[in-house]
């Protein structure tokens, strides 16, 4: 590549970005060349900084990305360059998201979107919406994600990319896989399949492949998905996919599972672990070892199945330290990064008080010295006073603030023979006030053996004329901020001495009066941030509440159930003491929703959400799966009769009619049981044999309670 035409700069960043996500090491080296052509222009560091930003994000280097990022950052926000600011946004809240930091991601991400608000950037829009989305995606809050996403959609996307377009129709079949609404799913895989196609985008096409077959499997047609599978991993750039081309030797193994070919399973895995290119470890990994295991067990090959679930629980264990590291080396750099803030915060202060100790070092007198400290307004109009009224025949003095947005003078002490005044303002508009006049000049004003005129405004003790006066304007960084005034019932009290004592004074004052100002705002902001802290803490406990409850139901959702049986499972192999996985699937759900609406049928749900939490004693554990699926985690009873007597009691609970719209509403279940231990030793194992099981009682078409087979034969 050369890099003497002018466009080098801007060609190094598009190969760069164009291998950015298959080849990342490979577009860091080409930003490498790249900055030798930044050539100290502020817009080409913050794109090179923001390319690099990506370039580790892809990686797996979130801190170093979230360190571009932030670099690029204070350029775009220096040049005030909206366009480049979004997008660094969304970067951040990408990096963020990695870390498993989702409130930050969750702000970077609004950011983005306000910002693309502002400038009516639909594309810009689309992507923050997009991000939104996945990120509700990934804890669990699948409603909130799918509502994201339709308003995504919703948007006039004629300048939407097509990259954001596949990427969107690729998680939009992620959401109805969910949901087990498979063709529409694999709709929206095909989508993601043609704007991966049209763009020759050969990451989205291998991700919606993966999809398609996914569904597949989960249709029992096993034949389409293994094929699907095969034609995936033969993909002329599936080499290029790294960590996450795990995902297709993973369902290819599921597959083979679900056929009984175990061995091929293990050879399929093994074949993908042996990759080149992978990390030293990662996530992804970690579940292909444990399936591994999983299948090495079902092939009988139990010491083989131990030496790999060891290696999986040491990947597991390295995970762990390295996400605790990563946490650490985020709270470093945060803090680094909130020194740094504050270090420009202090030498800005220490400038403005440079400034303000080369007015005070010409004063060099007690007035400067007293009043330094003050930082309250009530402070410094006494401490005036009280300096002025031990040198100065005076009765009167007062300390204003000039208020140019609402065209006033407002006076904000006011002390006459030692008796503080109520506060009050003159408008601009009242041109016969001296104290307008000094404001608007910006010049002392100096009024002695005058007699007192009707038509002025009087202050202070009717009985004491103010036969002398004077008013000093307090300028600070060349804005009249206040004013200083002085009234003496003396006439001619005040001369050029009195006048040079306090246009000396001005100067500091008018620091004294700007830092007291600060010092007002400083709280004012503080208070607000702390009211914002509060609200962001708020919203964060309630993202960590929303990723783990499902949102009509309130109960623990698939995400806090995986967590909870990993517990128990731990207690189970500890104590010797199994548990009991409970499918519950409701009979007649969609006649409910189909004759009485959603509502009712939400209402429904949410009732017979209640009655469970209910009937359960405080060692079980309840949770939603699916639309109208629950799964409950009950202990270990003494004998047959007693956890058959228990079910029988959960489900004359469901049974039970539930009123609404004052009508009742009646529905039935049909329960699968397994038991840890008998049926698997896994919450996948476990829920696979108590989902057969149910079907089997399902298909009867009568509803009730079916136990899973006590020695099973298949695994998914």
């Amino acid at each position: 590549m050369t890099t003497d035409q002018p466009d080098s700069f801007s060609a190094c960043l598009e190969q760069a970005w164009v291998v950015m996500i298959s080849e990342p090491v490979s577009a860091l080296r080409l930003l490498d060349q790249a900055r030798t052509l930044v050539e100290s222009v502020p817009l080409r560091a913050c794109q090179l900084a923001f390319h690099e930003g990506w370039g580790y994000n892809f990686l797996g280097d979130h801190l170093e990305a979230l360190k571009k990022f932030s670099e690029a950052l204070a350029l775009a926000e220096q040049l005030k360059h909206q366009e480049e600011i979004w997008r660094i946004h969304n970067g951040m809240g990408m990096a963020y998201q990695g870390m498993g930091q989702y409130g930050e991601a969750l702000h970077h991400y609004r950011q983005s979107l306000v910002i693309c608000q502002s400038i009516s950037n639909m594309n810009g829009l689309f992507a923050a919406q997009l991000n939104l989305a996945s990120l509700h995606y990934e804890i669990d809050d699948l409603d909130s994600a799918e509502d994201l996403l339709n308003q995504a959609l919703g948007l006039d996307t004629s300048t939407v990319t097509a990259e954001n377009l596949g990427e969107a129709a690729l998680l939009q079949a992620h959401l109805h896989s969910r949901h087990s609404r498979f063709q529409d799913a694999l709709l929206g895989c095909r989508a993601a399949l043609e704007y991966a196609r049209q763009l020759n985008f050969g990451h989205l096409e291998i991700q919606a492949l993966i999809a398609v077959a996914r569904c597949q499997r989960l249709q029992n047609r096993l034949v389409e998905a293994e094929t699907t599978l095969l034609v995936t991993i033969d993909h002329p750039e599936f080499d290029k996919e790294g960590v996450t081309g795990l995902y297709a030797y993973i369902e290819l193994a599921k597959v083979l599972a679900s056929t009984g070919q175990f061995s091929r399973a293990v050879h399929t895995l093994r074949q993908g672990l042996r990759r080149e290119g992978l990390p030293e470890f990662s996530l992804i990994q970690q579940r292909a070892l444990e399936t591994l295991a999983v299948c090495l067990e079902r092939a009988r090959k139990y010491r083989a199945a131990h030496i790999v679930l060891r290696l999986a629980l040491d990947l597991e264990r390295k995970l762990q330290q390295r996400d605790v590291r990563r946490q650490i080396e985020l709270r470093q750099y945060e803090a680094k990064m909130e020194d740094e803030r504050l270090a420009r915060q202090i030498a800005q202060h220490e400038n403005r008080q440079l400034k303000a100790a080369q007015s005070r070092l010409q004063l060099i007198n007690e007035l400067a010295r007293q009043l330094a400290s003050s930082l309250r307004m009530d402070d410094i109009g006494q401490k005036l006073y009280d300096i002025v009224r031990q040198r100065l025949d005076v009765h009167f003095v007062s300390l204003a603030l000039n208020r140019p947005d609402v065209e006033a003078i407002e006076y904000v002490m006011v002390i006459d023979d030692g008796a503080r005044l109520p506060g009050f303002s003159i408008p601009y508009s009242f041109d016969q006030s001296r104290a307008v006049q000094a404001i608007r000049s910006g010049e002392p004003l100096l009024i002695t053996g005058e007699k007192h005129r009707a038509s002025s405004l009087r202050l202070g003790d009717n009985r004491k004329l103010p036969l002398s006066q004077l008013f000093v304007p307090l300028i600070h960084n060349q804005a009249v901020i206040g004013m200083v005034s002085l009234q003496s019932s003396v006439a001619e009290r005040f001369g050029s001495d009195e006048l040079e004592l306090l246009s000396s004074l001005a100067p500091f004052l008018a620091i004294t009066l700007s830092n007291a100002l600060s010092h007002q705002q400083l709280y004012e902001v503080n208070t607000a941030l702390s009211h914002e802290k509060t609200q962001i803490e708020a919203a964060q406990q309630h993202i960590e509440y929303m990723a783990n409850h499902d949102t009509l139901t309130r109960l623990p959702n698939r995400r806090l159930l995986v967590n909870f049986v990993d517990e128990r499972i731990a207690m189970a192999n500890e104590s010797g003491r199994a548990f009991y996985l409970v499918y519950i699937d409701l009979d007649g759900f969609k006649p409910v929703n189909d004759r009485h609406g959603h509502r009712v049928g939400d209402s429904v749900l949410t009732a017979l959400a209640g009655r469970l939490s209910d009937a359960l004693r405080k060692t079980d554990f309840a949770a939603r799966v699916g639309g109208d699926e629950f799964v409950i985690i009950v202990d270990d009873f003494d004998n047959e009769p007693a956890i058959h007597a228990f079910i029988s009691r959960m489900l004359s609970v469901i049974e039970k009619p539930v009123m609404s719209n004052n009508e009742q509403v009646a529905v039935s279940a049909s329960i699968g049981v397994a038991r840890y231990g008998s049926h698997g030793r896994d919450l996948d194992t476990l829920m696979h044999h108590a989902d057969q099981a149910m079907y089997g009682i399902k298909r009867s078409g009568k509803g009730g309670i079916a136990y899973a087979e006590q020695h099973p034969r298949t695994l998914f």
